[in-house]
């Protein structure tokens, strides 16, 4: 128990470093800035100093508001690092990189609603070197293809209200990745925690003080799906004989 909590903590503040670079890039891609520079409160502009730029740490030492003006501090900076950390410290270092890659989709889809190609499609590439560097059956080279055509097909079915086409090229890129069952438990989690995220929302956004969604509200999907495979590979999941277990 100890040994593993001193490997945990190490490798949670690494990941919690890299979500933080993280939140820059994804909320400077396509912005036309740099990621060079000093960041600064998205409110007053002004520079936030070293204290200021600890992750996890720094948005709980200033009670989640900026040190100068008091605006909240957007919880996405924090859910972000600490996302990033639990990333580091459960799966192996495999799976970093693409999950880099896959929290910056998050961001992105979270501010814009969409999922740009040139994230999706280095999510697949990296999801491809993964699957030719660990093997697996042919179930597992076909994961990723048959998310993509039940994505697919509910974008076409939906023109698009209820699917993105970006969610579908997302779907086979995780596919790959998880391989037959834990794919299939990834995108199954991903709309259960969906559901359990949006519908509290739809009923009781107005006392949550939250922005009000109703059943055509445009809601990124990206988020739910990476969490879902990280649930599923974390606790090895598999949906198919959690089920059958209780028939």
């Amino acid at each position: 128990m100890l040994p593993a909590l001193f490997l945990f903590l190490p490798l949670f503040v690494l990941g919690a470093i890299v979500g933080s670079f993280l939140n820059v890039v994804g909320l400077r891609y396509r912005s036309g800035l740099s990621l060079g520079g000093r960041s600064s409160c998205a409110s007053c502009a002004s520079e936030l100093r070293w204290w200021e730029l600890l992750p996890v740490a720094s948005f709980f030492f200033l009670r989640g508001r900026c040190s100068r003006c008091k605006t909240p501090i957007s919880l996405q900076y924090v859910s972000v690092e600490i996302f990033t950390g639990l990333v580091f410290a459960t799966l192996s270092y495999l799976y970093w990189p693409i999950f880099a890659l896959y929290i910056v989709i998050v961001i992105y889809d979270f501010r814009h609603k969409i999922i740009p190609d040139q994230l999706v499609y280095g999510a697949i590439f990296l999801s491809l070197l993964f699957r030719f560097y660990t093997g697996g059956g042919t179930i597992d080279w076909l994961s990723g293809p048959v998310l993509f055509a039940l994505f697919g097909l509910g974008w076409l079915l939906s023109r698009g209200r209820a699917l993105g086409f970006g969610d579908a090229k997302l779907a086979l890129s995780v596919g790959l990745l998880l391989g037959g069952a834990y794919g299939l438990s990834a995108i199954v989690l991903s709309f259960w925690i969906g559901t359990a995220v949006t519908l509290p929302l739809m009923l009781f956004g107005k006392i949550f003080s939250a922005k009000r969604i109703t059943i055509k509200s445009e809601i990124p999907f990206a988020p739910f799906m990476v969490a879902g495979a990280w649930v599923s590979l974390v606790f090895h999941l598999d949906i198919l004989h959690v089920l059958s277990f209780f028939q």
